[in-house]
């Protein structure tokens, strides 16, 4: 173990426990790995949760936009058949969590009872846009809209409209534009677990909640989002499972290609200062484009990470930022949603080993 991964252990302490059984931490300041540590119990595969948005989806416009293939200002009713011409909503206001969207909604308790005997999650997909188009229709004829929306909303529904563009956009599915990125990207340890069934021993994977109020056990190497799950494990805003080594490498080609040095397999520098600058007011939001910006005072990577930075979370409890200033990089992988979701004293340990990171530079 290295002088500063030892440091930072001592500076973190037992201020881990009790937020989570484990976590795994990983920094790289100028491209060079510095610390590489664990705490607790600690798995090789971790289930991503909404990094999904990021890695997948986001990345996927990214690389789609790079090809001229639509622009940010197209109206979402351009790829979205059904959604209301005169609705003023465009991909950037998706992207940007700016569309007006409720941020959630059980949508599982409609899909599961008619998609749970169907056999690919392409056909249970096809049972979603079903259910997601009278609630979306049904919520944008209720609601009196006020445009554009005073403040943006973190939105999973934003992310199911996107999943639908972009299959109408590619002209294929869901898992075949992530397959076909996944290769290019040279991920091959990253993947959706189709069915709802592990590629690897479940004992492999970290356990996240104990579902006893749907599917009665406690979930691992299974998809802890509940919509994800009734989808049969593939989704554009969560499902993706991975390796520590694996987020890191995502941020590791996103800071080449937001330094100017990226690689031929990911989006070009131009798209990716397009998609990782502001997008909106600071006083409606701090969103690029897909992409988390800090919060002043209030950031998941703590008080100094510069305001150019970016990056996202998942709410079982995982996340990675890259402060483009310091040229410094921090993924972490926990499953702070075991046994119960409820336990949110993970909320204060993100920022805090940003800070702890930081201050040891």
């Amino acid at each position: 173990m290295s002088t500063i991964e030892q440091r930072f252990l001592d500076k973190l302490g037992d201020n881990w426990d009790g937020a989570t059984p484990g976590l795994k931490v990983q920094a790289f300041h100028r491209g060079r790995k510095i610390i590489d540590v664990r705490a607790g119990q600690t798995y090789r595969y971790y289930d991503f949760a909404s990094l999904t948005k990021i890695i997948f989806t986001t990345t996927a416009f990214m690389a789609l936009y790079d090809e001229k293939r639509f622009r940010l200002s197209d109206p979402v009713s351009r790829w979205v058949s059904w959604f209301p011409e005169d609705h003023p909503a465009t991909i950037k206001d998706l992207l940007s969590h700016s569309a007006g969207l409720t941020w959630w909604y059980p949508f599982y308790k409609d899909v599961h009872p008619r998609a749970s005997k169907m056999k690919t999650p392409e056909e249970a997909w096809d049972v979603f846009q079903l259910v997601f188009k009278t609630h979306v229709v049904s919520d944008l004829k209720k609601a009196s809209l006020v445009w554009p929306p005073e403040k943006s909303v973190y939105s999973d529904l934003d992310f199911f409209m996107l999943g639908i563009a972009l299959e109408s956009i590619t002209g294929t599915t869901l898992y075949t534009t992530w397959a076909d990125l996944r290769d290019r990207l040279e991920l091959p340890d990253v993947d959706f677990h189709r069915n709802n069934r592990p590629l690897h021993a479940r004992a492999k994977y970290a356990p996240t909640e104990k579902d006893s109020a749907w599917r009665k056990k406690t979930m691992q190497g299974e998809v802890h989002d509940e919509n994800t799950w009734a989808l049969k494990g593939v989704a554009p805003h969560a499902g993706l499972f991975g390796t520590i080594d694996d987020l890191s490498g995502y941020g590791l080609l996103l800071r080449g290609a937001m330094r100017g040095s990226g690689s031929r397999v990911f989006p070009s520098a131009e798209t990716i200062a397009k998609f990782t600058r502001r997008s909106i007011p600071a006083k409606r939001g701090d969103w690029a484009l897909g992409f988390m910006t800090p919060t002043k005072g209030g950031s998941s990577c703590g008080i100094h990470f510069s305001p150019k930075s970016v990056g996202h979370t998942g709410f079982t409890g995982t996340s990675f930022w890259y402060d483009p200033e310091r040229d410094l990089l921090v993924s972490i992988l926990s499953n702070r949603v075991n046994p119960t979701r409820e336990n949110t004293k993970f909320l204060k340990v993100r920022p805090l080993i940003h800070d702890l990171i930081t201050q040891l530079l």
